[in-house]
């Protein structure tokens, strides 16, 4: 005769103290809340890690004419489709000219010389990160809906 296990499982179940385990192992429980945690700060910090990446070599500049004039058009597409300008945008009275540019890979002497050859007299009124200026701008524009 054979010995059968199963008939006699309970026996040594009880004589072992050895049960079937049900549910998550203690392993299995820390595994899952550590993954969840690991997952919840990425989603905190990994934007922010992309958005530095992106901008940490940009740099905005502000100019305004010596005339008090406008800026013209033609001023703003040709400082745009310089190499190392993100973006050159005028204000909402088109008397300040605002260029995002790559410090890596162009400086203000360059906008200064486009400047020369349109012969229009510009003053530089401030540089700054453009990590700043945004963070400027959503200051003020709180500021103003108060």
């Amino acid at each position: 005769m054979a010995y059968d296990q199963e008939k006699y499982r309970k026996k040594r179940e009880k004589i072992l103290g050895t049960k079937k385990k049900r549910g998550l192992s203690f392993t299995m429980i820390s595994t899952i809340v550590s993954i969840v945690f690991i997952l919840g700060l990425s989603i905190l910090v990994i934007p922010r890690t992309v958005e530095y990446v992106v901008t940490r070599n940009l740099d905005d500049v502000i100019y305004k004419l010596e005339s008090q004039d406008r800026w013209p058009h033609e001023v703003l597409v040709h400082v745009s489709e310089l190499s190392g300008v993100e973006m050159a945008i005028v204000d909402r009275n088109s008397t300040r000219l605002v260029i995002t540019f790559d410090r890596n890979m162009v400086d203000t002497d360059r906008f200064a010389s486009v400047f020369r050859i349109q012969k229009l007299g510009a003053i530089q009124l401030n540089r700054m990160n453009h990590r700043q200026r945004v963070a400027n701008l959503k200051e003020e524009e709180s500021l103003e809906t108060l």
